[in-house]
């Protein structure tokens, strides 16, 4: 992998840490499923996208806006506050809740169906 190729991949991972980490925050606030399911969609399009396409290297460095300060992390660090916190949400609910997010973070069918519902620019504006 190239050092754009690396370069642009960070800046993926950075930036749907960010946004997951936004909308967790929103639903352990206010308990609102919609944030958990985007929470999901957006893990799956950057951090699990990025991490299949390049291979994922756990000690590899990038930098995300956390709470309002750019905190250094690394891919494992990215993995486990978004897929893992993810994770430990949906641990406890009901079979059919989790088999939805599980479903999302698979891509599997409730991915698809989430997927077809946002345009190529609103998709675009979260992976780059």
């Amino acid at each position: 992998m190239g050092l754009f190729d690396r370069t642009k991949d960070n800046e993926h991972i950075a930036n749907g840490v960010s946004t997951v980490l936004h909308f967790l925050d929103e639903y352990e606030r206010d308990g609102d499923f919609n944030h958990l399911i985007f929470a999901a969609y957006i893990t799956r399009i950057t951090v699990l996208d990025t991490f299949e396409k390049s291979g994922y290297n756990p000690a590899y460095i990038c930098f995300s806006n956390i709470n309002g300060k750019l905190t250094r992390i690394t891919w494992l660090q990215a993995n486990l506050l978004t897929y893992g916190k993810i994770s430990d949400c949906i641990e406890n609910m009901d079979p059919d809740s989790r088999k939805l997010i599980e479903s999302i973070l698979d891509r599997g069918q409730a991915f698809d169906i989430l997927d077809r519902k946002f345009s190529y620019e609103e998709k675009k504006a979260y992976v780059d």
